[in-house]
């Protein structure tokens, strides 16, 4: 098993701002939603006393949800890592500890994984990247000497130690009173080696609000490229049931005849599922609704909600919604504006990024003869 501790202890001194830099906004999220987003096995989160409050609540509305502690942090980083490692329990000697800097959120999948692979063959991994400059020693403000930069690389984290080994080194830097400011120099003093793994420029620790800007560059040069449109599509054919109510886009149009389904029959709003979903790449509507139909829940709002959860989760929103409805009955458009503001409620979304139009496809469909009612949606991600 792999347990990661994400170490959120730091005063933020150099960050010169008057909030932990933690809870700093990166395209309007704090910083470490997006660090703690990063790992599916975050069982353990270290921070300040003051800070725990705080963390718990991003854990609820983040819905991260495999966080599973958060420790107090010690008077330096290696005693923060120290109390994350001895709240792990039932952890077994060849285990992974991943730790990993709440300052570092630009840190990628594959440079976790790679850590922790290389920790499970050689014991304790760490990544980083080789340096491009020029490094001179300095004495006394003049240079000493220059540092040959061939084999020389920059630390960063995810530093990857197993369980049994970090224990020991632990044990061995308290006999010898050793301060060290980084997990795997622990490793190093006990004479063992320590894996080096490759990472991106971009997985950088951020200091000072210079960092901060370069990350949100990053970041925002990571949403653009995921640029997406999704389509979706839905049908329902008429209810014989006389009480049953038409629902379009969260609205019930009460003089008028429902659809048949488990649920409301909310066309609109199962297409507009699909469409975010398949731009997301998560299942479709049936996939979700089913197992909430039979709880008992029939309101496709709610069905909604689930999908944009995930895009939310994904740092991703909607930029325009085009709805098109195919019915020969009954006409729709005196309720168009009624479906937009139910909508742009829904969808937190302008009611002028939303378009509806109808047709009836000059009857050469069920739908357009009359007998239910088709919609297909188009929406655009950033």
């Amino acid at each position: 098993m792999n347990f990661a501790i994400i170490v959120a202890a730091g005063k933020s001194k150099r960050m010169g701002k008057s909030i932990n830099k933690l809870f700093l906004p990166l395209l309007n999220k704090p910083m470490i939603y997006y660090t703690i987003k990063n790992f599916q096995e975050c069982n353990l989160v270290v921070a300040q006393k003051n800070y725990i409050k705080k963390i718990n609540e991003i854990k609820q509305e983040c819905h991260f949800n495999k966080i599973k502690k958060i420790a107090e942090g010690g008077r330096e980083r290696q005693d923060s890592v120290y109390n994350g490692l001895i709240s792990i329990k039932n952890a077994k000697n060849d285990d992974v500890i991943v730790v990993h800097n709440g300052s570092n959120p630009l840190v990628k999948e594959n440079e976790i994984i790679g850590c922790i692979n290389a920790a499970k063959k050689y014991g304790a991994a760490v990544s980083g990247f080789q340096l491009k400059d020029t490094i001179k020693k300095i004495r006394n403000d003049f240079i000493e000497k220059t540092i040959d930069r061939k084999n020389v690389y920059q630390v960063q984290t995810p530093q990857t130690i197993r369980y049994g080994l970090f224990i020991e080194a632990f044990k061995n830097a308290k006999k010898k009173n050793l301060k060290v400011t980084d997990d795997v120099s622990l490793v190093e003093a006990l004479g063992k080696k320590v894996k080096i793994v490759p990472c991106s420029y971009e997985n950088i620790k951020i200091t000072t609000y210079e960092d901060l800007k370069i990350a949100e560059a990053i970041l925002a040069k990571r949403n653009n490229a995921g640029f997406r449109i999704g389509f979706g599509q839905d049908s329902h054919k008429f209810s014989k049931n006389k009480n049953k109510k038409l629902v379009l886009g969260g609205c019930i149009l009460l003089d008028e005849t429902g659809l048949e389904a488990n649920s409301d029959g909310d066309v609109v709003l199962h297409a507009l599922f699909n469409a975010v979903s398949t731009a997301i790449g998560e299942r479709s509507l049936g996939y979700y609704s089913d197992e909430m139909c039979r709880k008992g829940i029939t309101d496709s709002k709610e069905y909604l909600k689930v999908i944009l959860d995930k895009l939310k989760q994904k740092n991703m929103e909607l930029n325009n919604v085009s709805i098109m409805i195919e019915a020969g009955k009954p006409k729709l458009e005196k309720y168009t504006d009624k479906i937009k503001n139910s909508l742009s409620k829904i969808l937190k979304l302008e009611k002028e990024r939303i378009g509806i139009a109808y047709t009836s496809g000059e009857k050469l469909t069920a739908f357009g003869r009359g007998e239910g009612i088709q919609g297909f949606a188009v929406v655009s991600l950033g």
